[in-house]
C-alpha cells in the first residue's frame, strides 16, 4: 500500500495539509470470510508535516515519522472476491483500531481508529487493486505537538484532538485458496454432485467399478506364473 497523508489539527484547523515528505507505505494481508466481509492487519511506515504560517501560526510547524499498526473490517457494497470471473470490481467501507508508533520527531505515539472507503478491482488471476480514503481520529492533542491555542474555551464538539488521513493506492496478491477459483473447478463440482441433472454415466464414482479385489489380482498373476 502507497498513499499520502494528510494532518488536520491546530496548524491546519479547516482544510488538510499533505506531508512534503516521502510518501506512506506499508504492507498489509487480508483474510475473507465470505464476498461481503474481511479482516485485514497492516503496517504503515507514515511522515506528518505541518507548518502554521496558512492559517495565521507564523513560526510554528512540525515533523515527525511515524510506524502505524492497525486492523481493520472491511464490507463490500457487492459481492466481491479476488480472482473471481463473476465479480470485477466493488466499492467497500472499513473501520477498525489502530497505534502509531512515533519513530522521531516532536509527537508522540497515539491510538486511532480508522475510518473511510474505497473501491476494489479485480486485475488477473490472483492480483486485485484499489483506491482508499481513510480518516483517522487520534486522542491526543500533541500530534503537532502544539497544544490547544484557545484552551478549554474554544472545545468543538469533536474535542481538539488532532486527526491524520491517507488518500492511497494498494495492490494485493492472493496466495492461499486459489484452485476454488479454478473455471474447471465448478464444473468438477458439478459432475460430482449426486443430484446432478447430466447423465450418471458422467459421474466418475457412479462408473461400474471393477469388484475383484487386489488380493484376486495378485492371485491371478501368480496362477499365470506357473
Amino acid at each position: 500500500m502507497v498513499g499520502v497523508p494528510w494532518y488536520l489539527g491546530d496548524l491546519a484547523p479547516f482544510i488538510p495539509q499533505p506531508v512534503v515528505s516521502p510518501p506512506a507505505f506499508g504492507p498489509m494481508l487480508r483474510y475473507n470470510f465470505n464476498m461481503r466481509n474481511a479482516l485485514r492487519a497492516r503496517v504503515v511506515f507514515y511522515d506528518l508535516a505541518g507548518s502554521g504560517d496558512i492559517f495565521g501560526f507564523p513560526g510554528e510547524d512540525f515533523h515527525s515519522s511515524f510506524v502505524d499498526l492497525g486492523l481493520d473490517f472491511e464490507f463490500n457494497w457487492w459481492p466481491y472476491k479476488t480472482a473471481h470471473q463473476k465479480t470485477k470490481y466493488s466499492p467497500y467501507v472499513t473501520a477498525g483500531v489502530g497505534y502509531s508508533i512515533d519513530l522521531g520527531g516532536e509527537a508522540k505515539s497515539h491510538l486511532n481508529i480508522p475510518f473511510g472507503g474505497g473501491v476494489k478491482v479485480d486485475l488477473g488471476k490472483r492480483l486485485s487493486g484499489g483506491v482508499e480514503v481513510t480518516m483517522r481520529k487520534t486522542f491526543t492533542d500533541l500530534l503537532d505537538d502544539v497544544p490547544n491555542p484557545g484552551g478549554e474555551a474554544v472545545q468543538t464538539l469533536l474535542g481538539n484532538n488532532d486527526w491524520h488521513m491517507f488518500t492511497g493506492v494498494f495492490l494485493t496478491y492472493k496466495i492461499f485458496n486459489y484452485l476454488n477459483e479454478c473455471p474447471a473447478y465448478p464444473d468438477k463440482a458439478y459432475r460430482l454432485n449426486s443430484q446432478s441433472k447430466r447423465n450418471k454415466t458422467d459421474n466418475w464414482y457412479e462408473k461400474p467399478h471393477d469388484k475383484q479385489s487386489i488380493f484376486d489380482k495378485i492371485g491371478g498373476i501368480g496362477k499365470k506364473g506357473k
